[in-house]
């Protein structure tokens, strides 16, 4: 065997290396890629459901605070409501992240994927879920 030959096995080697390591790159990216779909789709529906936790925490909060202030006043009741208010902010504020959180993975999907898809068993019964679908249908109204 000459140079050239030598050469031209090598250069024959690098290409055929080059070539395996790109479709195991390109697996490796279409691999990421579906997790992120995946992720992106189903986190959206967890959140809404998280939200309406917090909303009917928030309505169990407030009514347990009406209730409480039929009773007489005493020290203790003062604690209670004290308690009672914090939670009532902390849950607004919570369904208020969720909210947040649910809008901020529809943009990073729709960013990436150019879709705004929410895959969860209960997404017709969760608020932020219906209004995520009416807001879709009311943008394909403007645009048809």
């Amino acid at each position: 065997m000459d140079n050239g030959m030598i050469l031209q096995l090598v250069e024959i080697t690098i290409a055929a290396a080059a070539l395996i390591f790109g479709f195991f790159e390109l697996y490796r990216r279409q691999k990421l890629t579906q997790i992120l779909k995946t992720i992106t789709k189903t986190y959206p529906g967890d959140v809404a459901k998280i939200e309406q936790s917090c909303a009917w925490a928030w309505s169990n909060v407030t009514k347990a605070h009406s209730e409480m202030l039929k009773m007489a006043d005493s020290e203790e009741k003062i604690k209670v409501l004290t308690h009672l208010n914090l939670a009532t902010g902390d849950t607004a504020a919570s369904a208020r992240m969720c909210t947040l959180l649910f809008n901020q993975l529809l943009g990073f999907q729709e960013a990436q994927f150019k879709t705004r898809e929410i895959t969860h068993p209960e997404k017709r019964g969760l608020a932020l879920c219906k209004a995520e679908f009416e807001s879709s249908q009311e943008t394909i109204t403007y645009t048809s």
